[in-house]
């Protein structure tokens, strides 16, 4: 599974990547969205505080598992595992992920229901495809 990859194999995830960042920046166009989030009236602040509060906190334990304790933990010959593995997170600081998947639960389910004024029955879809387009956009990232 993590083994080479082809280089057809490359370009078909660069594709996928692409087709997706495009969708989801036609969508943010087309709908306004990151205005909106910021300025439009319909939109239940309390609640979309709350919710970009959660997502602020999983990007802080997102860095603190990918930068923090690769630094603190480099590799040696007394760890074997690398500190920026799932195997190491598991064993040094396992709550961490089960507190990072209820953030991005409740944090969604908030961030749909703030903005369901403006989209209505469609803002699970806008949402999810913005956000999917954000995550795709992270293959474009080059690796040193």
């Amino acid at each position: 599974m993590y083994g080479k990859r082809t280089r057809s194999e490359r370009i078909s995830d660069k594709i996928h990547a692409f087709v997706w960042v495009v969708v989801a920046a036609c969508t943010a166009s087309y709908t306004h969205f990151f205005p909106t989030l910021f300025t439009d009236d319909r939109i239940m602040r309390p609640i979309f505080n709350i919710s970009m509060a959660l997502f602020s906190i999983n990007v802080i334990l997102t860095l603190y598992l990918t930068i923090y304790l690769p630094c603190k933990f480099p590799r040696s010959p007394t760890f074997n595992v690398c500190a920026s593995s799932p195997e190491f997170w598991g064993v040094y600081c396992p709550r961490v992920v089960p507190i990072m998947i209820f953030n991005s639960v409740i944090g969604s389910y908030l961030m749909v229901r703030a903005c369901v004024g403006i989209w209505g029955f469609l803002t699970p879809l806008v949402i999810a495809v913005v956000a999917m387009g954000m995550f795709f956009s992270l293959h474009f990232i080059p690796w040193c």
